[in-house]
């Protein structure tokens, strides 16, 4: 009876943000009443739901994506070619690796970077049952720099955990850069997704080189959250002139107004993997 009740509330809240745009409160601390693990089912794909942080899976709960505009635009850049390398960096309890590691059709390889505890134990039992043997799951952080860096956990929301600014509140967890970990000559596309808590441009800055030289598409926060630590201004100074920046949209589509943000897309000019085509662009505002 407890589950039944938090997935209704969690299929109400859902609705009422999309018909109102307004996240009505309680969700978290209704899921954090769940007390017993178990999987929820994508179409056949399991997902460990681990309780001990439940407050984190939101919409899943309902086997629904949180996120549901990326994975509409992902859907889309997806479906050009069959040799596409999946990144995601923050990869929490997985809701893009059941999505994407189920492809094997068209992602040769998924790494996924989680320095989390409890969400390295979900997306680990989560890659088990469902085989996804071409799935990398890297127990780190991803920085500016390698070796060991401080990590918040916000105990009230533990999706909100992230690089610390305040090291006297945080736990020590191990940091990769993207220059170091894909230090090898890669051919593949590839497709990078950052939701790091406002630690996104630092994620840019280790990341140098390889973008520089595989010119990969990216997708990174830019909310209310994020807009404290860095300026659009700055991430744009950091990729260079060879990349263009749109806004995703709640559709899946693409713009360039920035008034109102959640998701942007970088996107590398000259690559002959990518491009800005009419199934992705809206006019500009």
């Amino acid at each position: 009876m407890k589950l039944l009740v938090v997935k209704f509330y969690s299929r109400l809240h859902e609705f009422i943000h999309e018909k109102l745009k307004i996240n009505i409160p309680g969700l978290g601390f209704l899921l954090r009443k769940i007390n017993t693990d178990f999987l929820i089912d994508f179409d056949g794909i399991k997902m460990y739901f681990n309780h001990k942080i439940a407050d984190n899976y939101g919409r899943l709960i309902n086997s629904r994506f949180n996120e549901k505009e990326t994975h509409i635009f992902l859907d889309k850049i997806f479906q050009n070619r069959d040799d596409f390398t999946f990144v995601d960096i923050g990869a929490n309890v997985g809701e893009f690796m059941i999505d994407y590691s189920s492809r094997k059709q068209i992602i040769n390889k998924v790494f996924l970077f989680e320095p989390q505890k409890e969400q390295i134990k979900a997306l680990k039992e989560t890659k088990e049952i469902n085989d996804f043997n071409h799935c990398v799951i890297i127990e780190k952080a991803v920085s500016n720099k390698s070796g060991t860096i401080k990590f918040s956990v916000n105990s009230n929301n533990t999706t909100a955990s992230g690089i610390s600014q305040n090291n006297s509140s945080s736990m020590t967890v191990m940091a990769t850069t993207i220059d170091e970990f894909f230090s090898k000559n890669e051919t593949s596309p590839f497709v990078f997704l950052i939701d790091a808590e406002g630690a996104e441009l630092s994620i840019f800055q280790g990341g140098k080189k390889f973008i520089k030289n595989n010119n990969p598409l990216i997708i990174f926060e830019f909310n209310h959250v994020s807009k404290k630590y860095f300026s659009l201004e700055q991430v744009r100074n950091e990729l260079g002139s060879n990349y263009s920046i749109y806004r995703l949209r709640n559709d899946g589509m693409l713009d360039s107004d920035f008034s109102k943000t959640w998701n942007l897309v970088a996107f590398p000019k000259n690559s002959k993997y990518f491009k800005v085509d009419n199934n992705l662009w809206i006019a500009k505002h």
